[in-house]
């Protein structure tokens, strides 16, 4: 793995560079879960809110807006109370970018990682990193606490895109469990990267 420092072991081998590259990001086909182009309605809020960071040195696709969000909610609805209220929360919010190229994705994942949750950040991270190669996809995983509430974010790229995904808690007072969030990152970024341009 070429400049992996992402702290705890990785599990597979990252697979050389196809030379091909996603061009639009649609909506992905998921297990129990309906998707939507667009933010959810729900924040918690200046600070706590996570972002695809640590991206910068990287060429976009598009010379717009370039980050696309997608929302995705099952069935019940994720429910989160604080302080006597209650609100229905998404199971997860996913930002993904496209770029010419990411010549490295395990150290773009590391980068994303390092910027979207700092050690002096708002969140506070619970245990190590869950670290995986699969085919041309790195990514890493990792419990948080959000505003009181455990979060499991994770952040993945392949050779021409970087996305981060946060995952609600089930039943609104666990962290989703590492090998559910890699499971469902992986099904993610397999559907939602549409198109096979060049580079």
């Amino acid at each position: 793995m070429p400049g992996s420092t992402i702290p705890g072991p990785a599990v597979g081998t990252l697979a050389p560079d196809p030379g091909t590259r996603a061009t639009a990001v649609g909506l992905p086909v998921m297990e129990q879960l309906e998707c939507e182009e667009g933010s959810s309605t729900f924040r918690f809020g200046s600070g706590w809110d996570l972002y695809l960071s640590g991206v910068d040195g990287l060429s976009p696709r598009s010379s717009g807006t370039a980050e696309t969000v997608i929302t995705c909610r099952g069935f019940p609805l994720i429910q989160l109370t604080k302080s006597g209220r209650t609100v229905a929360a998404p199971d997860l919010i996913a930002r993904t970018e496209l770029f010419h190229t990411v010549p490295d994705p395990v150290a773009a994942v590391q980068k994303a990682m390092a910027a979207s949750l700092p050690p002096d950040g708002q969140r506070k991270a619970v245990g190590e990193p869950t670290v995986v190669m699969a085919g041309t996809l790195a990514l890493a995983c990792r419990h948080n606490i959000a505003d009181g509430f455990p979060m499991a974010s994770c952040f993945w790229a392949d050779y021409g895109a970087v996305g981060a995904i946060d995952y609600f808690p089930p039943g609104g007072n666990r962290h989703l469990a590492m090998v559910q969030a890699v499971e469902r990152t992986k099904e993610f970024a397999g559907t939602a990267l549409r198109g096979a341009g060049t580079r």
